[in-house]
């Protein structure tokens, strides 16, 4: 209650300044207790909507720029968005094709009222075609520099004849975090099954050799289960304690079919409402990690419509989050 007051008191004063005529009153006594009474009056009528039991609100959800909305224009995807209630897109970055949609989602995301968010670019790194050049990913970094993005980074080691290592992959990220922290850019290792770091408990060790608090690391559920981490997610959440940067939910079978990759995500990759996987437990795990960001919906190849799978998976993750009480976090009182 006392910080749904102190937000409404800015308004309270300007309404009671609005008045016209302005009250006259007799003593400086009397002028005090009666503004007093006035803005009690105002900030009680401005707060009963949400006194009378509005309902806390939902964990923002978002998703991204796959699963057919890569066919689509910009506008439309981010007016699909906000009108079926997302938070925003992580987005591709790779290219300058991909970077042309990022300037656009951008852009788009500075339009007046909107509530659209780019949470962050992504790309995937493979060294048997890129080797240790890591010029897409400054290139990236200065499109996010302008509004303090974010950098998903997942890399693989597709020919595994001893010529990546450790210590390699190593300087590779920090040349990266180096490059990122100087244009004001977050980096979040992204662990991805079949690559060099499948679950986020693979990717810990890095993360706490470099010990930056400019990177982070992500929690994606279906990389998990692909992984065989399913039933270490709670000791996963523990580790990556503060260094969780973003957490990623999908629907996904229970026994998953491991014919091939294509299978594998078809099996863990599913729209919300369609699982068969119980997620309460994992979206208890984000709740009691304390971890107070948007979540997000992975979407690659779901099999339906965007219109149609985005409004089914959201309304699955609200009753999720009401099942579980896991709802936005009350903003912090200004100092």
């Amino acid at each position: 209650m006392p910080r749904l007051f102190h937000r409404q008191l800015p308004a309270a004063l300007k309404a009671l300044d609005d008045l016209n005529p302005p009250i006259a009153f007799t003593t400086d006594f009397d002028s005090q207790m009666k503004r007093n009474g006035l803005i009690v009056t105002l900030m009680l009528g401005l707060c009963y909507p949400a006194i009378a039991g509005s309902p806390p609100e939902p964990r923002a959800l978002y998703t991204y720029s796959f699963g057919g909305l890569e066919d689509m224009p910009t506008t439309e995807v981010v007016d699909l968005l906000e009108d079926t209630g997302y938070h925003g897109l992580a987005v591709a970055a790779r290219g300058e094709e991909s970077l042309r949609r990022l300037d656009s989602y951008y852009k788009l995301s500075q339009r007046p009222g909107s509530e659209f968010a780019v949470v962050a670019g992504y790309m995937a790194h493979r060294f048997d075609r890129y080797g240790f050049d890591d010029s897409d990913h400054r290139a990236a970094i200065d499109r996010l520099a302008p509004y303090g993005g974010t950098l998903w980074l997942w890399v693989r080691d597709v020919a595994r004849d001893g010529s990546v290592t450790d210590e390699k992959v190593e300087q590779f990220f920090r040349g990266i975090l180096d490059y990122a922290v100087a244009r004001g850019v977050e980096l979040v290792l992204y662990p991805h099954y079949n690559t060099y770091h499948p679950t986020t408990w693979d990717a810990l060790p890095l993360i706490e050799q470099i010990d930056h608090p400019s990177l982070g690391v992500a929690i994606n559920l279906c990389h998990e289960l692909m992984s065989d981490n399913g039933p270490h997610l709670a000791r996963t959440f523990a580790g990556a304690k503060d260094r969780l940067a973003a957490v990623i939910i999908s629907g996904s079978l229970v026994e998953l079919d491991r014919t091939s990759v294509r299978t594998m995500n078809e099996s863990t990759i599913m729209p919300l409402d369609e699982s068969v996987y119980d997620l309460r437990p994992f979206v208890q795990l984000i709740k009691d990690s304390g971890f107070t960001g948007p979540v997000g919906y992975i979407n690659y190849r779901p099999g339906a419509t965007p219109a149609d799978y985005l409004k089914r998976s959201l309304q699955r993750w609200h009753e999720l989050c009401r099942e579980v009480g896991l709802y936005e976090p009350e903003p912090a009182l200004d100092p």
